[in-house]
């Protein structure tokens, strides 16, 4: 099972016989078996659905995803609705507004995530002064007492981290750091892509299992802000999306004409059509290859994301005491 991401302008995307056609201009580009889709992402306003096919698609429990043509604003995910899980999200509520259990659920949000940003750094090789710095991070997260002790140490080992990056990629990349709204070079427009892409696949994860993607414990709930996707996301960002990044870099499929001005957000880069395929591409690739679980079973990177948040929704229910964030120490 795969997402199918249309991001071709002018094209038509509809159903014919059990197949998601999408054509332009009468002709067919690509004709991909409904049972081999489990979510569809359009980009750009130029890109059209079919009733008919958003009708089986939603019946079929596939989501739909709109974005803009460059991928970094999420518009919508549409599903067949959360009205049966009503009892669910109330739970959540509550336990939202349960200072301990919303402390608890962060911290192990963010040990993942440094945990895997270590994991990361290791694989690759470079300075291990970051990797004990975010040891260090990592370390402190058992003395938080808030939401905000917690951001200040995640803040830490982001630092010590996208620093190694600094360091390693070759300086033509013109990375600085971490920035975003707009990102000022390609490997920040990169990055900021893979993320978008790991956002949908939270959200679809989310909606799947009925929880509220706008109701979060680490990221604070603002109006149109996904701050529980956004929880979710964190151990995931250094396994798939910053991964899926590095690899293209350090393998050299990327160059750097392949990334120019962005348009309309100014001081910003934005990446081409060729630059955004290769990247949903690897991304596809990662997300479907087997990665292993906490229990040592073996399963596909996006089933993970399902499982993960699984877990929190039994741990909402209150069938298990905590929820198990995924997390390795080894790549």
């Amino acid at each position: 099972m795969a997402t199918l991401y249309v991001q071709e302008q002018g094209t038509t995307v509809r159903k014919r016989a059990q197949q998601v056609v999408i054509t332009r201009e009468n002709k067919t580009l690509q004709a991909v078996p409904l049972n081999k889709v489990d979510q569809v992402v359009l980009m750009g306003l130029g890109v059209q659905l079919s009733t008919a096919l958003l009708v089986e698609l939603l019946g079929r429990g596939v989501p739909v995803t709109l974005t803009n043509e460059s991928g970094s604003r999420h518009y919508a995910t549409l599903t067949a609705g959360p009205s049966r899980f009503v009892e669910l999200r109330l739970r959540q509520m509550q336990r939202a507004a349960e200072p301990d259990w919303a402390l608890d659920l962060a911290r192990s949000l963010v040990r993942a995530k440094l945990v895997n940003q270590r994991a990361l750094l290791t694989v690759t090789g470079w300075p291990t002064a970051a990797a004990e710095q975010i040891a260090a991070a990592t370390s402190g997260l058992d003395s938080a007492s808030s939401a905000d002790a917690l951001r200040g140490h995640e803040g830490a080992g982001a630092a010590a981290y996208f620093a190694a990056w600094r360091i390693a990629l070759a300086p033509s990349w013109g990375f600085h750091g971490r920035a975003f709204h707009p990102p000022p070079d390609p490997v920040n427009a990169l990055l900021s892509f893979a993320y978008t892409l790991l956002m949908n696949d939270l959200l679809t994860a989310i909606h799947l299992v009925g929880l509220d993607p706008y109701l979060g414990v680490f990221h604070t709930p603002e109006a149109g802000r996904p701050s529980l996707a956004l929880d979710l996301m964190e151990p995931f960002r250094p396994l798939a999306a910053d991964r899926c990044v590095l690899d293209l870099l350090h393998e050299g499929q990327l160059r750097r004409d392949q990334f120019a001005p962005s348009s309309d957000r100014p001081g910003g880069v934005d990446l081409s059509a060729e630059s955004r395929a290769l990247l949903i591409a690897r991304y596809e690739t990662m997300m479907q290859a087997p990665t292993q679980l906490p229990s040592g079973e073996r399963t596909a990177l996006r089933r993970a994301i399902l499982l993960q948040v699984q877990a929190v929704a039994r741990a909402i229910r209150g069938e298990q005491a905590a929820a198990t964030c995924f997390q390795q120490s080894s790549l």
